[in-house]
């Protein structure tokens, strides 16, 4: 047999023959188009690339972005360079119209942010074999510092997990909401591990959930319930802010109670029962409240067996602070409010307080007073500075141009508390107000009379310090001024004729107009008390004023008072000057916010 050596050259030569015929039955040139696999590639392509067997793809340059950001662009040739970035999962190119690289990923990409573990937490209660609903979910708290698509997962090992996914319009800190899916099938405390765009978040201590047993049957007693912490316009709820609910448990279990959002405040709360019969529960506040108005909260729970499971508290906010314009003598009587145990009560946080245990949540007065005898034109310069309250007590007199002002200050919403005992400006006021010239005043009963109040449901009788209803108020040291010829738009507190007199008499001695924010009685002494404390002053026809400072300047009656007469012996009656006045004061603040002349 015949040996054959190959030398070194005849091997070359034929390297190159089977090269050149594997890349001719590989790729074929037409007219400048590549063609990778195939003999016809397009002719409007320089590359065309096919996969035999269907089940190839091609791969360009992959680089992270740093990778990416590290080349050197040289703008006029580079145009269009395309690489897949690998940070955000996507093909970028550099464009020099833009002047930087791109994404085709929604223009986007994917977004880089960090995580706040804690500020993140779950949202809703979790109950055993009970499926979760759109209020389960976890809110992340994330710092954005990259637009672009996010994905948020976060998984238990109990039968539950979540998931969100968006996009991330804005950088720096902000809050989205990863909605839950699944089932609790056990009773335990799981730890949600969380994963953001692919990578694990380890948060210490980690997002956990109590997993609580199926619900209770239990009843409510909202009636009984009470709202505690100090509620204010702009300022976030805290752990003081809850509702004590009364509940009387019939079946163990556990229970969750949630309301409705009013006004940007809610509340909740869950737990397990631990024993029947009658308990209190803690639902926790959250939120900010928005407005001033009175907030009726819908309490919801999950209680079983067929219970009523729906009732209501009503939630107070504090209300900002209010001008008053007082009229009257500035003199330790505080026949005006200005001075004297009047104004102490006015401004003393028990009764007028931002504290919890404040009678009406108010933020305080801002006084202003004019004195006994302004100008008119001094007036009508006060009341167009628009005050919220005008309390006018002895011995002011408005004239007809001066009740004028007082009548327009009243029909563009002011409010105004007017304890007069001079007939002349009481028909002022009356006429002016009312617009009826046939109105007329009188002088009644002297220094000690004692007045019945009317029984009717109305703010002034039963108000927040007290119910006045069928008990009496007392003249001071002057003459009761009484009016007659009203027809309608007024309620009647009290009339012209005395308890403690057989002297007949007729009229009105204290009344509220229907329409406007006007209270008036016949008496410019209706708050005087010379004792700075308070304290109930020694005379029984007299200084019918009593708020004690003991107590927080809170109004309580003269226990004492009147003169004899009618069967009625000298001090044998009892008078509520100054609860009326409390109970004015608390309307006057609630007309001046909700329908008052600076009202929004």
């Amino acid at each position: 047999m015949m040996k054959t050596k190959f030398t070194t050259p005849r091997i070359k030569v034929l390297l190159l023959a089977l090269l050149l015929l594997f890349g001719k039955f590989y790729s074929q040139t037409h007219n400048g188009a590549v063609g990778i696999n195939t003999t016809a590639p397009n002719a409007n392509s320089v590359l065309d690339v096919v996969s035999g067997n269907n089940n190839k793809g091609m791969l360009i340059p992959r680089l992270t972005e740093a990778q990416r950001d590290a080349i050197i662009i040289n703008k006029p040739t580079d145009d269009g360079l395309t690489i897949y970035n690998t940070t955000e999962d996507c093909f970028n190119y550099w464009s020099l119209t833009d002047n930087e690289w791109k994404s085709v990923c929604g223009q986007l990409g994917k977004a880089v942010f960090t995580i706040d573990c804690s500020s993140s937490k779950a949202m809703g209660s979790y109950v055993k074999g009970k499926e979760l609903t759109n209020s389960h979910y976890l809110s992340i708290s994330v710092n954005v510092t990259k637009l672009g698509n996010y994905t948020v997962s976060g998984t238990t090992s109990n039968g539950y997990n979540f998931y969100g996914t968006g996009v991330f319009l804005n950088t720096g800190i902000q809050t989205i909401q990863v909605l839950g899916q699944g089932t609790p099938q056990n009773i335990q405390t799981d730890t949600v591990a969380l994963n953001a765009n692919g990578t694990d978040v380890n948060c210490t201590p980690p997002i956990s959930i109590s997993v609580l047993s199926p619900a209770g049957t239990y009843t409510m007693a909202c009636g009984s319930a009470t709202v505690n912490g100090v509620y204010k316009v702009g300022t976030a709820l805290t752990a003081s802010n809850t509702i004590t609910l009364p509940v009387n448990v019939s079946a163990l279990g556990s229970y969750t109670i949630t309301t409705n959002t009013v006004d940007g405040i809610s509340f909740k709360g869950s737990g397990t029962f631990t024993a029947t019969g009658n308990q209190n529960i803690t639902l926790g506040g959250t939120g900010t409240p928005t407005s001033t108005s009175v907030k009726t909260i819908t309490i919801t729970s999950d209680s079983q067996g067929g219970v009523s499971t729906t009732c209501s508290v009503n939630v107070i906010v504090v209300i900002p602070k209010k001008n008053i314009l007082h009229l009257g003598l500035e003199t330790a009587y505080g026949y005006s409010a200005y001075t004297g145990p009047s104004r102490s009560l006015m401004d003393s946080p028990t009764n007028f307080g931002t504290t919890a245990s404040s009678i009406v949540k108010y933020e305080g007065f801002n006084h202003i007073s004019l004195g006994n005898s302004p100008s008119s034109t001094a007036l009508q310069t006060a009341l167009n500075n628009k005050p919220d309250i005008v309390i006018i007590g002895y011995n002011y007199t408005p004239n007809a141009t001066d009740a004028g002002y007082i009548a327009s200050y009243l029909n563009k919403k002011g409010v105004v508390i007017a304890l007069t005992d001079d007939t002349a400006s009481a028909q002022n006021l009356f006429r002016g107000i009312f617009s009826d010239p046939t109105i007329s005043t009188a002088y009644g009963a002297g220094a000690g009379s004692v007045y019945a109040l009317a029984n009717s449901d109305d703010p002034i009788l039963n108000g927040p310090f007290g119910d006045v209803r069928g008990k009496n108020w007392g003249e001071d040291a002057s003459t009761t001024v009484s009016v007659s010829g009203l027809t309608s738009g007024f309620t009647p507190y009290s009339y012209a004729q005395p308890i403690n007199s057989t002297t007949s008499r007729t009229g009105i001695s204290g009344l509220r107009n229907t329409s406007l924010n006007f209270i008036w009685f016949g008496d410019g002494g209706f708050l005087s008390n010379e004792n700075a404390n308070g304290n109930q002053y020694s005379s029984n026809t007299i200084e019918p004023f009593v708020a004690p400072s003991s107590g927080g300047y809170f109004p309580v009656q003269k226990s004492a008072y009147g003169y004899a007469g009618n069967g009625y012996s000298t001090g044998g009656m009892q008078v509520q000057n100054s609860i009326l006045f409390a109970n004015m004061i608390a309307w006057a603040i609630k007309q001046a916010e909700f329908s008052g002349i600076n009202t929004q």
